[in-house]
């Protein structure tokens, strides 16, 4: 008998990712999907058995199976199926993705792992040998064949409370047929929030965490309990749609728009979103999306109004978001979509320059009434009522640090980090830092070009607004929540309790801190919108418009301020007339006329080295290569990314841009005999 088995690693796509091993007196023992020890080349390595057969090809010495690591399968023909949808559609190595979606029996404090899975009747391991404990373990058939008819897909867009209100039912259907239900947020900072409200209504079943944040004893637990029926709802991040189930019913992906769903900076570079596509097909289950203000591709797929259908005409590339590549079946069957011409009563409020809800703040005109404060007048005095009130404010900076840029004002010297050359931020206490990689040094007294002492920090980060509230406002109980003062869970969460019962009056963070929520909050604003506004990319005017929504269209607070040195902006004009469809419609036809996603395929190639030569001369063949093999296609590049430099390495990008019909076989050749100098990102963020 023999096993092919998939290496636990990454391999090079250039060389072969399924071995056949011969497996000798374990041949009665190895079932498919079981992790197994194999010798590859000159070690050893875990493998998953993705399949058995009684013969192999002739005249081949095949090595042999070492011992099996795991008795109890840890993944099924479905999850099988997951990796090679993953590995085909990313080019990714279906080794590295089966190494995320099956985590190895913890090795250490098997004594923990037993004892949690008695209670929960699941069988443990010990030695490399099954224990059975029980026999309550859910029948789980892992076969696709089981599969017989496609789940629903749906487009909420609401506010959270609305959008809650029909997840509730969605999970409940789920409950009520004896299904598992996945919910999934994109930030580790919505966790305990989300599980608090789960909890709430749930107040009989418990809630299972499945997120990057957990131990490797508890995070093995946690999976079993999904792959055997142990438990029926789940929530967590991204990576736990790579997680088999026993019976999914549903998956809810809330926060749609959320970029946090790519994994963008480590291989696989998979989204989360379009996985959970694929899941919903070969689970057959519903599939359910909610948002504030969706991403574009998810607005387009979704049913539109006739007009906007008619408006917009050509047809795009099935996007990122729903791949039709793989079966072709999933599709929208409803959208429940709440804009203000359908649906005033559900409709939020506008958000106007003299409205009652909220205001949109020239800071210019704050300049020329002589307050060179970064809280305008008209901020200060909410801030004041409130406080007076008992009640909460929230401050947005989309910038850590104190200063985002530290110069010399007499020869103009940026302090860069010598990884990466990027910007240093400064923080309080004259420390700079690296948001690239852990560089940290002192801020100098001096210019270290020039010597001059005119050194200063630019730009408002979220501990200078820390600062100025606490001077302005010094009776105040202020926090800050960033990544950097609350990077684990249990920081993030006690920091929530912390504002849910009261114990901050304001509390000023970056994004991580959007999600928290609270009975007495009363306002939120942001300090300086410009810096989102302004950011040079293409998805710039949709990643504003979501973070706009997602500040303004709350239904927690009476209160929000956007501050603007640009009170002209197309985006705050739209968000100041509640149009969501206008916005949409102009930025598909923006799309449409400069060759972007939807409406094309999007590939970019990263090549880093530390040889700035060699880089050079493997960009510029590369991008040759490509455009002689895809002449149809439009090569963009080879270019220099914003941070050039990263943590030592230089880096150029390559944008391959074509549609589904110009995808051939010349561009996987192309891309699977890349060196390891370089990595593919498909659907690129930027």
């Amino acid at each position: 008998m023999y096993a092919n088995i998939i290496p636990l690693t990454r391999l090079p796509l250039s060389r072969p990712q399924i071995y056949t091993y011969e497996l000798g007196d374990l041949a009665k023992e190895i079932k498919i999907g079981q992790l197994v020890e194999i010798p590859l080349y000159y070690r050893s390595l875990p493998g998953i058995v993705v399949k058995i057969t009684a013969e192999a090809p002739a005249g081949i010495e095949f090595k042999q199976v070492n011992k099996i690591i795991d008795q109890h399968p840890l993944v099924g023909q479905r999850e099988i199926k997951l990796v090679e949808f993953v590995s085909e559609y990313y080019y990714a190595s279906p080794g590295l993705i089966l190494k995320q979606l099956a985590p190895e029996p913890p090795k250490k404090r098997i004594k923990k792992v037993e004892e949690a899975l008695v209670k929960i009747n699941l069988s443990v391991i010990a030695g490399g040998t099954s224990i059975n404990i029980g026999e309550r373990e859910e029948s789980c058939d892992n076969s696709v064949h089981t599969v017989k008819k496609n789940g629903d897909i749906k487009l909420i867009i609401n506010t959270p409370t609305p959008r809650r209100q029909e997840y509730l039912k969605i999970i409940s259907q789920a409950l009520q047929n004896k299904k598992q239900a996945l919910f999934l947020v994109p930030e580790l900072s919505l966790i305990p929030q989300t599980q608090e409200w789960l909890e709430k209504h749930f107040f009989n079943e418990e809630i299972v965490l499945l997120h990057g944040g957990l131990s490797k004893t508890d995070a093995y637990i946690n999976w079993r309990r999904a792959q055997s029926g142990g438990a029926k709802i789940f929530l967590g991040t991204r990576h736990a749609v790579l997680t088999p189930f026993c019976n999914l019913g549903s998956i809810i992906v809330d926060e749609e728009q959320n970029l946090s769903y790519k994994q963008w900076d480590m291989n696989p570079r998979y989204d989360a979103r379009t996985v959970a596509g694929e899941k919903a097909r070969l689970y057959g289950c519903d599939l359910i999306f909610g948002a504030t203000a969706p991403s574009v591709g998810a607005y387009f797929t979704s049913p539109l109004p006739a007009s906007l259908r008619e408006a917009l005409q050509a047809s795009p590339t099935p996007g990122p978001l729903l791949s039709k590549e793989k079966g072709g079946d999933i599709h929208f069957v409803q959208a429940l979509l709440f804009r203000k011409e359908e649906n005033k009563t559900e409709s939020t409020p506008p958000l106007t320059k003299e409205g009652a809800r909220g205001v949109i703040i020239d800071m210019r005109d704050e300049l020329r009434k002589g307050n060179y404060s970064i809280f305008s007048e008209k901020l200060q005095i909410s801030i004041t009522e409130i406080l007076r009130e008992k009640r909460q404010a929230m401050l947005f900076v989309n910038r850590r640090g104190s200063s985002t840029f530290v110069m010399c004002r007499d020869c103009g010297h940026i302090m860069r980090c010598p990884n990466c050359h990027n910007a240093l931020m400064e923080h309080t206490g004259r420390t700079l830092s690296c948001n690239r990689c852990s560089y940290k040094a002192a801020s100098p007294l001096t210019c270290p070009k020039c010597r001059s002492p005119r050194i200063k920090g630019f730009g408002t980060g979220v501990e200078k607004v820390e600062q100025e509230a606490k001077n302005l406002f010094p009776g105040a109980r202020t926090s800050r929540l960033d990544i950097g003062n609350a990077p684990r869970l249990k920081e993030l969460r006690q920091k929530y309790e912390e504002f849910s019962a009261g114990k901050i009056d304001i509390l000023i963070g970056t994004q991580t801190a959007l999600p928290l929520s609270s009975p007495n909050l009363s306002l939120i604003a942001a300090v300086n919108i410009d810096s989102i506004l302004n950011f040079p990319d293409w998805r710039t005017d949709e990643k504003s418009w979501q973070m706009l929504n997602q500040l303004c269209r709350r239904d927690d607070i009476n209160n929000c301020i956007i501050q603007t040195y640009n009170q002209e902006n197309r985006l705050l004009r739209l968000l100041a007339r509640n149009n969501l469809d206008e916005f949409y419609q102009q930025e598909l036809k923006n799309r449409q006329a400069l060759k972007y996603p939807p409406y094309i395929k999007m590939i970019k190639l990263i090549c880093k080295s530390d040889d700035y030569n060699y880089l050079q001369k493997e960009s510029a063949a590369m991008a040759d290569k490509l455009r002689k093999g895809l002449p149809d296609a439009e090569i963009i590049g080879p270019v220099k990314p914003v941070n050039e430099k990263i943590r030592n390495f230089w880096q150029r990008n390559i944008i391959i841009k074509l549609t589904e019909s110009q995808k051939n076989d010349m561009l996987k050749q192309i891309l699977v005999n890349l060196s390891n100098a370089w990595s593919i990102d498909v659907d690129p963020l930027t």
